[in-house]
């Protein structure tokens, strides 16, 4: 669902900006336009007939909802007449709601008032000048309204080259921003906007003196209620199975539940990632699908990314835009495991193991600038940025991103691994991750089962060694579900080592003298990997459709050759020509999946810069 709201006080400029956005609105074919309007408010959004949204206008107020809003004690769902009550007098005294959605209201005596789910999932972006402001789910429109000025925010740039997504809400135009995760923004006319704080991820030490037998059975629990409150009976649901550990126990829990489910996976049938996830659904009953999201397409999903996300979560996801067309023709909701590993299993980016759960010893092994070195893999290293950009606007706002960056990360809690799981859920989950709902949301309502309060409240106060290397996740799936726990499982690697191995397995593990059955030495990956290149497609799912130099790449990388003189006004040429050489060489790099990301967010401002960047307006702050 796009949308874009507008408050501005000139009624024949505000019908002539809605006029002309109408048309564009919608980012893909066979969706629908709306408008709604109250004095010197107009909404007005794209969707199709699996959208839920409610609507209240009055004479002097309007409230809208698209999404789903759950309450908290009780799966019942909020409608706009419902937040015109809850946020009449203070909003941010309202309890934020579980669920994918984004709230408005609009009251000609109070102002604008916007909100989003817990993570800010569903993206909110906004600008505002003397009387007007815009508030949209892209900045993509924007620039069509008279007031608005489309100058390049270099500080913006920076953010999501160091880091391959937004930072600080600033992004690729000077002026606009994007909501903050739990925030709300608020606003009346002649007023600067401001963002409150709706919600703080709840973070303590409530678990910390449990076993681990206690960790399973509250997570248990939790998860289970959270899916039945997200899921109901009485609807169709198609549920994205990969063969990978987070979707294979949340659709033991639909299974658990008997929802009525269609699994459907992408990829190939030679892929690792699908044949697991053909032995998952087989286990559990469900019906399964399978597709491809052919190369052919990457250029056009490349530049639906550059156009309607402006690099907010980096570049490397351009693939999800061609689910669409698939989830419309099997149901109006589509369940995702995505986020699963970061909220109760993500604690394993390389920080070396700690021992203990509540004491000194938490920080051993683990820093900040531990922690960025794991961000920044997949971005622009500081010193390489400082080549890229000239130094005239470059040498200090790097030095004050990064200051930035570790002044937020040490603001959530005096322990460092819940900093770190905040600022991972806060910034990079939310962007590289959870940026995959609004895609998707143009072919089904996306349904996130873990992003809700009991979920994060539970998870916020489990100690390290729960929620370190997936030690919990593990644990649950292997005394809850034993029988995924003995199916192969992709680690994006050659080994599909299962959880708990058979004793056939165990056998052949011992006199190998391998750490797991189907590991291989780092020679015999490497031997392995070149007959794959040779022969066939790499079976590793990420690594394939990730490779810069698959034939989607290539074509992405052809189409953004063209406008690397446009962006060389604000990038180093030599620097440049580097980092990215022209589309017919070989780009190596150890690690497809991760060393890649930083490229990808440079092609897709090549990509984004041929409509959008005016470099002679680029502005330092």
């Amino acid at each position: 669902m796009n949308f874009v709201a507008i408050v501005d006080h000139d009624r024949k400029r505000r019908s002539s900006f809605v006029n002309k956005i109408r048309p564009m609105l919608p980012p893909v074919d066979g969706l629908n336009t709306f408008v709604q309007s109250c004095g010197d408010f107009c909404a007005i959004w794209a969707a199709g007939p699996w959208t839920p949204v409610s609507c209240d206008f009055a004479d002097e107020s309007a409230a809208m909802i698209w999404g789903e809003a759950f309450l908290r004690s009780e799966p019942r769902q909020i409608k706009a007449s419902d937040l015109q009550c809850s946020w009449e007098k203070q909003a941010e005294s309202s309890v934020p709601s579980d669920g994918l959605y984004v709230a408005v209201k609009y009251s000609t005596t109070t102002g604008l008032v916007v909100g989003a789910d817990l993570l800010g999932l569903f993206p909110v972006y906004y600008y505002a000048v003397g009387d007007v402001i815009l508030v949209g789910s892209s900045p993509e429109l924007f620039r069509h309204h008279p007031s608005f000025k489309a100058e390049l925010d270099v500080s913006g740039l920076i953010g999501i080259l160091l880091t391959n997504g937004l930072f600080n809400g600033r992004t690729l135009w000077r002026g606009v921003r994007r909501l903050g995760a739990g925030n709300l923004l608020t606003w009346r006319p002649q007023s600067s906007p401001k963002e409150v704080r709706h919600y703080t991820l709840p973070v303590s030490q409530e678990y910390f003196n449990l076993s681990l037998s206690d960790h399973v059975d509250i997570l248990d629990k939790t998860l289970d209620n959270a899916v039945k409150r997200c899921v109901s009976a009485s609807e169709r649901y198609v549920f994205l199975l990969s063969g990978g550990l987070d979707s294979r126990m949340i659709a033991a829990y639909l299974a658990r539940g008997n929802a009525s489910v269609t699994a459907l996976t992408d990829g190939l049938s030679s892929d690792i990632d699908m044949k697991c996830a053909v032995k998952v659904a087989a286990s559990l009953g469900l019906r399964h699908e399978s597709i491809d999201i052919g190369y052919e397409k990457y250029p056009l999903h490349a530049n639906l990314t550059a156009k309607w996300e402006h690099l907010a979560a980096g570049f490397h996801g351009i693939r999800r835009w061609g689910f669409c067309s698939y989830l419309r023709r099997l149901a109006s909701h589509v369940v995702s495991a995505h986020l699963t590993d970061a909220i109760i299993g993500g604690l394993y980016i390389g920080w070396g193991r700690a021992t203990r759960s509540h004491s000194s010893s938490l920080n051993k092994g683990m820093s900040f600038s531990s922690f960025f070195h794991q961000v920044n893999r997949r971005g622009l290293q500081p010193r390489v940025l400082k080549e890229l950009l000239p130094p005239r606007v470059s040498d200090d706002l790097i030095s004050e991103t990064l200051e930035h960056i570790e002044q937020v990360y040490k603001s959530y809690s005096n322990l460092e691994f819940q900093r770190a799981w905040c600022f991972d859920l806060h910034h990079g989950q939310r962007f590289h991750v959870g940026s995959v709902a609004w895609a998707l949301s143009f072919g089904a309502w996306p349904v996130l089962p873990l992003v809700t309060h009991e979920v994060l409240r539970v998870m916020g106060g489990m100690p390290m060694e729960a929620i370190e290397n997936r030690h919990l996740e593990n644990e649950l799936i292997l005394r809850r579900f034993p029988n995924m726990a003995k199916l192969p499982l992709d680690h994006s690697s050659y080994d599909t080592t299962p959880l708990k191995p058979t004793i056939h397995q165990k056998t052949i593990q011992f006199f190998r003298g391998d750490r797991s059955v189907w590991k291989l030495s780092r020679h015999a990956r490497l031997l392995r990997g070149a007959i794959y290149r040779l022969l066939a497609e790499d079976p590793r799912y990420y690594y394939r459709i990730w490779n810069l130099n698959n034939p989607g790449w290539r074509q992405i990388r052809q189409e953004a050759e063209a406008n690397r003189i446009l962006a060389s006004q604000i990038l180093d040429e030599n620097s440049l020509s580097k980092l990215l050489p022209p589309p017919d060489a070989t780009i190596k790099v150890r690690n497809e999946v991760i060393d890649t990301s930083g490229l990808k967010c440079l092609l897709g401002f090549l990509l984004w810069s041929k409509d959008h960047f005016q470099p002679q307006r680029a502005q330092r702050s």
